[in-house]
């Protein structure tokens, strides 16, 4: 899997562009929908950050993970932002890369109730590049603060790297380095608030509410206050699809129940609104890049299959 990259990472990385305006260059035109493939290719990852370091510089690339919290629910930050605290949400990072057989693992060097010691590392091959091991750095910084930490202060080495969620760095390091995180305190069970829902959200909301039912756009199109076709003009700016979204949202389901209930992966597919198991396994591959038992083993190793 060296030769990917999470879709849902370059799909953070491009919306925090997006907001801090820089485009991107005409030989590089990207889009991740719901219901996408889970995958991308490495490369195209490491061309988003080199760009975005060449227009905003290493500090912006060290904050591509603060865009998690506007992210109210996505099963894999899920997974990670229940961590009861950091030493909890680190260990199921390494499970969450082990899973996804990632050439490019964070080492903990050491942790305790006031910061920690990461070196980011390759199993095989050269290092990870600098802006790589930037990006997953502000990645754990942002997940970090989302399980209640506050005052957290990252360095390089000694290199101070980002304060209070923004990045200071000045230049990217010439080789491997340490990270040394402190934090002044972590509060568990305290979480960064979601923030208000948007459309896409919304038809989220909708279809969790009652996933089971057919749905058809028109019918989900009046319950948010629009016609069909203004729904479907709204979507298609923001590079989704009803059916892509109705598909993603069971998926959500079903891996929001794995998490909560020792229920069965039969009964959780058909609570979620899945024709059947095969259906259900399907599109469960599809869009999170594993079986439902697969993926309940790493996510939520003490329920059953």
């Amino acid at each position: 899997m060296s030769d990917y990259a999470s879709a849902a990472f370059v799909g953070l990385i491009l919306r925090r562009m997006a907001a801090a305006g820089i485009t991107l260059p005409s030989d590089l035109q990207v889009a991740t929908t719901p219901g996408g493939p889970p995958l991308v290719t490495l490369d195209l990852k490491r061309r988003l950050l080199a760009h975005a370091c060449a227009m905003a510089g290493p500090a912006f690339v060290i904050e591509v993970g603060q865009g998690i919290h506007a992210i109210p629910s996505d099963p894999t930050l899920d997974v990670l932002r229940r961590a009861s605290d950091p030493a909890g949400l680190l260990d199921r990072w390494g499970r969450l890369e082990k899973y996804h057989h990632s050439h490019h693992r964070v080492e903990v060097l050491q942790v305790d109730e006031g910061g920690a010691r990461l070196r980011h590392r390759s199993l095989r091959g050269p290092a990870p590049a600098a802006l790589e091991s930037l990006a997953v750095l502000g990645l754990l910084v942002a997940l970090l603060q989302a399980i209640g930490c506050d005052g957290i202060e990252a360095n390089l080495d000694d290199e101070p790297a980002m304060r209070q969620g923004r990045g200071v760095l000045t230049a990217l390091p010439s080789g491997p380095v340490d990270w040394h995180l402190r934090w002044v305190s972590a509060q568990a069970g305290r979480r960064v608030p979601p923030p208000p829902p948007g459309l896409i959200e919304q038809l989220y909301a909708l279809l969790d509410d009652d996933p089971v039912r057919p749905w058809p756009i028109n019918q989900a199109a009046g319950a948010v206050g629009l016609s069909t076709r203004d729904l479907q003009r709204r979507l298609q700016r923001q590079g989704a699809s009803w059916s892509g979204i109705l598909r993603d949202a069971r998926v959500r389901r079903a891996a929001r129940a794995m998490l909560d209930t020792p229920t069965s992966l039969a009964e959780i597919g058909y609570a979620a609104g899945f024709a059947d198991q095969a259906h259900f396994t399907r599109e469960f591959r599809r869009i999170l890049g594993a079986s439902p038992a697969e993926w309940r083993r790493v996510a939520a190793p003490n329920r059953r299959p």
